[in-house]
C-alpha cells in the first residue's frame, strides 16, 4: 500500500508508514517536474523502524502517520518492554516537502532516544523509473554535500540542467554521516522532542512557490490557500448529508489538489500518483464539468492548451499545425527529446474537444476577452479536424491511423484492445471514432451560436451548415438499427466496428443524435448488458471481448458516465438521467472517504449481498474527472444551463425521490454570482431565488 500527496507540482509517493525504500531503485519517492529528487527516506529510533499504528491522508496535501517505538515489541500480542515512545509524522507539500517529527516519552522515567533519518536523491526521470521504452538514466555528476544544517544533493543532467535537492533539519543534527542525520536527546518523563524538516527540490536555483521558513507558518499559508480557492466556489448543499460531507466535499478538495497553477490559470492534472501532469484530454473534460463549480479551471485548460497548440509537422511527438497536445511532460528525457512527450500530440479527440469546451466556457462566463484571445486558437483546431492531417482521405469524418508505436488507440479508450473487431482482432486503422464525429459536431454548433451572439451571421450559418451535413452522414454511417446504437468506429475500410459501447452515449452528449435514435439509444444503454446498477459499461457483455475487470471493455468510467447522463438529460430523459446520476453517487459513497477512483470494475451491483463497486486495482485515485463528476451530475439533475443569449440561468430540475433540495450559493455564471435553492416538493421542483437571472424552461426533446 503507498500514500500520495500532491500540491502544485509536487507529487509525493511513499510507503504506508510516510517512508521511502533505500538502497532500490523503487518508483516511490518526492517528484517536482517528472524527476525524483527524493528516492529514499528512512527514519529509525534506536536503531529500528518504528510500527505504524495509523495514517490519514484524507487532504491529498497534509499527511499524519502516528507510530509508536517499543523495545522487543511483539506483533500480534500484547508484551512490549516498558521504554515506549509515542511518534508522530506530520507532512505537507508546500516549496517541497516539510515534515515534522515528533518523539513523546511515554514513560515515567527518562529515557535516551537516537534518531536517525537516512535520505537518497537519485534525481531518476518518470519515465525511467517506470521503465519507458527500456530507457536508462546514468547518474551524470550526482554528488552529495553535507552542509551546515543539512544536506545538499545535485546532480547536472544531459540536459544541462542542475537540480538539487536542499535537505535541512531543525535543530540541527548533532552528527552529519554520509546521507544520515543523527540526534541524540535523553528524555524526561512526558518530555517531547520535536524536529522539523524541511526537503526543497529546485531546477537551476528555481522551484515550487516559495512558502514561509517556519513549520507552523507554512502549514497555515497552505490551508489559507485551500480556504481562498475553495471560498471562490461555487458551494453545493444539499438535503443529503452524506452526500455533502462525503462526495461533494472530497471531489472538491480532491480537484484542488490536482491542480497545477500557471500564468495562465490553474490546470486540472489528470490523477495522482503517475499523471499529475497536463494531459489535454482530460484538463478539457473536467473543465467543462467543472464550469457550474469554478469556471476558471477550463479558462485556465484552454489557455495552456492554446499556448502548445501545434505549429508544425513532427511525425515523432505527433504535432501537426492546429492540433492540441495529449501529454505534457517536462523531465531531462523530454527535454532532450528522448521521448515525445515535450508535449505529445497523440490523441485524435483533444483537438475537437479543445473548440467544444471553448464555446461552451465562454457562453457559460460571457468573458468577451477569452472569445478574442482564444477564437483563432479554435478555428485552427476546427480547420485541423476539416483539413488533411484530422480528415486524411476527406470523407468527412475525423480519423487517426497509426503514426507511431506510442499510442495505437487514440480516442478516450486508449488501451490497445479498446477497438477491436468480434473475433479479438484489433480493428483495422485508420479508424473514425463514433466520440469523435459527435466532439467536431458540438464544437462547431457551439461556436457558431457564439459568432451569431457577436453579429456575425455568415460564419454562424456556415458552421451550422456543415454541422448538419457531419449529422447526416453520422446518421447514415453509424447507425445499427439491430442493436439500437451507434458503432463504436468505422475502421479502415469504412465498415462499422459493432461492438455497443458507452462510447455511443457521447453523441447524446453532443447533440448530433437524432431524436428517435437517441430515445433508442437511452434504452440500449440501460439494458442490463450495458447498466450494472453501478454505472454504464464501457462495452456491452455480449459482445466477445467483454471484461468486467479490463481497463476500457466492461468497465466502469464516472467522468464517462456523467457525460451520458448530461446527454440523457439533453434529450429530455429526465428519470434516466437520475438513475444514471443516482447510481454514481450511490457508488462513490461506497469507496473510501467518499474518493472516487478513476474506474471499477463492471460487475452487476447484487442487491441481496449489499455489494459495493469492486476496485480496479491499478486505478488512479483521485483522479479530475472522476472528482469532477459530481459538479456535473449535479448541473444534470438541476437542469441547469447557460443561455448567452439573455444571459439567463435556465434550470428544469428533475430530483431523484431520494434528494429532497440542492442549494446553490455564489454560482459563478456570466459575469455574476447567483444563489438558488431547487426543492421537491409534492407538486413539482420549486426554484427560489435567483435574483431575476434564472428562468426556468422544458429542454426539447430535439435537444
Amino acid at each position: 500500500m503507498t500514500v500520495s500527496l500532491k500540491e502544485d507540482a509536487l507529487v509525493l509517493v511513499t510507503e504506508n508508514d510516510g517512508s521511502l525504500p533505500i538502497g532500490t531503485s523503487s518508483p516511490l519517492g518526492l517528484y517536482y517536474h517528472d524527476t525524483q529528487y527524493l528516492s529514499g527516506y528512512s527514519l529509525k529510533v534506536n536503531g529500528t523502524r518504528p510500527i505504524l499504528l495509523s495514517a490519514n491522508t484524507e487532504q491529498n496535501y497534509v499527511a499524519t502517520f502516528q507510530m509508536m517505538h517499543a523495545e522487543g515489541a511483539v506483533m500480534g500480542t500484547a508484551r512490549h518492554a516498558a521504554d515506549t515512545l509515542s511518534i508522530r509524522r506530520t507532512r505537507f507539500l508546500a516549496d517541497g516537502m516539510r515534515e515534522r517529527v515528533g518523539v513523546l516519552n511515554a514513560n515515567a522515567h527518562a529515557v535516551t532516544i537516537t534518531v536517525e533519518l537516512e535520505f537518497e536523491a537519485a534525481f531518476r526521470d518518470m519515465f525511467a523509473v517506470r521503465a519507458y521504452r527500456d530507457l536508462s538514466q546514468e547518474p551524470l555528476a550526482s554528488q552529495r554535500n553535507a552542509r551546515e544544517g543539512g544536506l545538499l544533493f545535485e546532480r547536472l543532467g544531459r540536459d544541462g540542467v542542475r537540480r538539487t535537492t536542499e535537505i535541512t533539519l531543525r535543530p540541527a543534527p548533532d552528527q552529519i554521516d554520509g546521507n544520515k542525520f543523527r540526534i541524540t536527546r535523553t528524555l524526561a518523563p512526558q518530555e517531547f522532542l520535536p524536529l522539523e524538516l524541511a526537503v526543497i527540490p529546485r531546477e537551476d536555483g528555481a522551484g515550487a512557490a516559495p512558502s514561509p521558513d517556519r513549520f507552523d507558518d507554512a502549514i497555515d499559508a497552505l490551508n489559507a490557500r485551500y480556504r481562498r480557492f475553495l471560498r471562490a466556489c461555487t458551494r453545493y448543499t444539499t438535503s443529503s448529508e452524506t452526500l455533502d460531507e462525503g462526495l461533494i466535499l472530497r471531489s472538491a478538495l480532491d480537484l484542488r489538489a490536482l491542480l497545477e497553477f500557471h500564468p495562465s490559470g490553474p490546470y486540472p492534472t489528470a490523477g495522482i500518483p503517475w499523471y499529475a501532469v497536463p494531459f489535454g484530454r482530460d484538463g478539457l473534460i473536467t473543465g467543462y464539468q467543472t464550469l457550474g463549480w469554478n469556471p476558471d479551471l477550463a479558462r485556465g485548460t484552454l489557455r495552456l492548451l492554446a499556448s502548445y497548440q501545434g505549429q508544425k509537422v513532427d511525425e515523432f511527438t505527433e504535432e501537426e499545425p492546429g492540433k492540441i497536445f495529449h501529454e505534457l511532460r517536462r523531465g531531462e528525457l523530454a527535454r532532450l527529446g528522448e521521448i515525445p512527450h515535450r508535449p505529445f500530440y497523440g490523441s485524435v479527440d483533444v483537438t475537437p474537444l479543445f473548440a467544444l469546451v471553448f464555446a461552451e466556457t465562454v457562453k457559460w462566463t460571457a468573458d468577451r476577452s477569452l472569445w478574442r484571445e482564444l477564437l483563432p486558437a479554435a478555428e485552427r483546431a476546427l480547420t485541423w479536424c476539416d483539413g488533411p492531417y484530422g480528415d486524411p482521405d476527406r470523407d468527412g469524418y475525423v480519423e487517426y491511423g497509426m503514426r507511431s508505436n506510442e499510442m495505437r488507440s487514440q480516442g478516450w479508450k486508449d488501451s490497445a484492445q479498446s477497438l477491436s473487431d468480434p473475433d479479438g482482432r484489433w480493428s483495422k486503422l485508420p479508424a473514425a471514432l463514433v466520440e469523435v464525429q459527435a466532439y467536431v459536431y458540438a464544437a462547431k454548433m457551439g461556436i457558431a451560436d457564439l459568432y451569431a451572439v457577436d453579429g456575425d451571421r455568415g460564419r454562424a450559418d456556415r458552421l451550422r451548415g456543415e454541422a448538419r451535413e457531419l449529422r447526416e452522414r453520422f446518421e447514415r454511417d453509424f447507425w445499427m438499427p439491430g442493436e439500437s446504437c451507434y458503432a463504436q468506429a468505422l475502421d479502415g475500410d469504412k465498415k462499422q466496428v459493432p461492438a455497443v459501447t458507452s462510447n455511443a452515449g457521447h453523441a447524446l452528449w453532443c447533440g448530433i443524435a437524432s431524436p428517435e435514435h437517441a430515445a433508442a439509444l437511452v434504452r440500449r444503454l440501460m439494458s442490463p448488458d450495458m447498466y450494472t446498477g453501478w454505472g454504464i459499461r464501457t462495452l456491452s457483455s455480449r459482445y466477445p471481448t467483454y471484461n468486467p475487470m479490463s481497463y476500457h471493455n466492461g468497465s466502469v468510467w464516472p467522468h464517462d458516465n456523467s457525460l451520458i447522463a448530461h446527454g440523457f438529460a439533453r434529450y429530455g430523459h429526465r428519470e434516466e438521467a437520475a438513475e444514471i446520476a443516482s447510481a454514481l453517487i450511490e457508488a462513490g459513497r461506497r469507496f473510501p472517504n467518499g474518493q472516487l477512483p478513476e474506474l471499477w470494475c463492471g460487475f452487476q451491483r447484487d442487491l441481496r449481498f449489499s455489494t459495493r463497486p469492486a476496485d480496479y486495482l491499478v486505478s488512479c485515485i483521485p483522479q479530475a474527472w472522476s472528482a469532477g463528476m459530481v459538479f456535473l451530475c449535479l448541473r444534470t439533475l438541476l437542469g441547469m444551463e447557460a443561455d448567452l443569449a439573455t444571459q439567463q440561468l435556465v434550470l428544469d430540475p428533475a430530483l431523484p425521490a431520494w434528494l429532497g433540495r440542492i442549494d446553490v450559493r455564489d454560482l459563478r455564471v456570466f459575469d455574476t454570482r447567483l444563489t438558488f435553492r431547487v426543492r421537491r416538493t409534492p407538486r413539482g421542483d420549486r426554484i427560489v431565488g435567483g435574483r431575476g437571472r434564472v428562468a426556468r424552461t422544458t429542454v426539447a426533446a430535439t435537444a
